[in-house]
């Protein structure tokens, strides 16, 4: 059974109540996530991810377009994890980190697709507070994480459906961004996609209600919204790359 590994994990498995009775979690989860320079959001996040971070549009291989967080000006980075692999405070955590070292893949096994709770396993201990107990009952730990899992692939699902609803519209556009940090080589940010505001202002009457009856609306202002945050992310990096004095 091969297992479609998401951005940043390195192995997975099955969660298994027996394999995995008595383990819990490690402390620095999000560690995983160091090098992840976009993090999946899903729409329902756009409030309060657009205090933090410019939320962007990605190609998927699918094809699918997906919101993301971006965390970085560069690749193979995140200006958001400490060396600890702690998440910055006073910063939202996205879904996709909280959710760490679980997820949901959808696998072929004899010819039929299933859903499966996948986990790496990796990131679990003997040292942490249980997710199994020892006579095999799920804590309210896991209880809690498969409430967090069960939300998340919901609100993917209506993720879905608003990018391919504004995909059928014709919304997004490609764009690029170059930065010139005072003393430091230029940075550009190209690949990625947004909600044109031209092509948004074009949009009939009876569409622009459509988009407003299904709480799209908010959505798309909270993405445009957050394009004030590449000031901070800048600035962050500009930040974390200078050299810190003896």
């Amino acid at each position: 059974m091969k297992i479609p590994l998401p951005p940043g994990y390195v192995s997975a498995a099955p969660f298994d109540r027996e394999r995995h009775r008595r383990l819990g979690i490690r402390s620095s989860g999000a560690r995983f996530a160091q090098r992840l320079n976009v993090i999946y959001l899903t729409a329902a996040e756009f409030p309060r991810a657009s205090h933090d971070y410019p939320i962007v549009f990605a190609h998927e291989d699918s094809g699918d377009m997906v919101p993301v967080a971006l965390t970085a000006l560069e690749d193979d980075s995140n200006l958001f994890v400490d060396s600890r692999g702690v998440w910055a405070e006073k910063t939202y955590c996205p879904a996709y980190v909280r959710r760490y070292p679980f997820f949901t893949a959808t696998v072929s096994n004899e010819g039929t697709e299933q859903s499966l709770i996948c986990v790496e396993e990796q990131a679990l201990t003997r040292s942490a507070p249980p997710l199994i107990s020892s006579q095999g009952e799920p804590t309210k730990h896991w209880r809690d994480i498969e409430i967090l899992i069960t939300e998340m692939n919901i609100q993917q699902q209506d993720t879905l459906r608003f990018c391919t609803y504004l995909t059928e519209m014709g919304l997004f556009e490609p764009f690029e961004a170059d930065f010139h940090p005072r003393g430091m080589p230029e940075i550009r940010v190209a690949g990625l996609f947004r909600i044109s505001e031209q092509k948004l202002r074009e949009v009939a009457a009876e569409q622009l209600q459509q988009l407003l009856y299904r709480g799209y609306l908010a959505r798309i202002y909270a993405h445009l919204l957050s394009f004030e945050n590449f000031n901070r992310l800048l600035s962050r990096h500009v930040e974390y790359a200078r050299p810190v004095t003896p």
